[in-house]
């Protein structure tokens, strides 16, 4: 089965948003910056997020969102505010208070949920649907 591994974001400033990851999420360095470069990888542990610097602005089209998944809505929120000061944060239109919308320093968007949106059935499960 193939599973997500690496996402990328373009970047005006690579180090800024690594920061902002490091700091609010606790993602650490995966592996070194390419020598000439501005890129920096990083992980969770599961995924690497590459932030690529938008040498020119040669991508505009960007990443729409992606979601991450945390075991404490509100610390990460308040380490958010603490990264982003006066940032506005999306509340859902919910009255759900265990899923929100946000964005990074560079304006990509981030669906921040305690519980994720991975429903995870195994295909055996529907192997003999008709």
């Amino acid at each position: 089965m193939a599973q997500i591994r690496h996402l990328a974001i373009s970047s005006d400033d690579t180090e800024k948003l690594a920061s902002f990851y490091k700091e609010v999420f606790g993602f650490w360095q995966s592996r070194p910056t390419p020598e000439g470069l501005k890129t920096i990888y990083l992980t969770d542990g599961t995924v690497e997020l590459a932030i690529l610097e938008n040498t020119n602005q040669q991508n505009s089209n960007g990443l729409h969102h992606f979601g991450l998944q945390t075991d404490d809505i509100d610390a990460t929120i308040n380490r958010v505010e603490k990264a982003q000061p006066g940032k506005v944060i999306g509340k859902p239109g919910s009255s759900s208070s265990k899923d929100l919308w946000l964005s990074d320093p560079s304006g990509n968007h981030i669906y921040l949920s305690v519980h994720g949106t991975l429903e995870y059935q195994p295909v055996e499960k529907y192997a003999n649907r008709k």
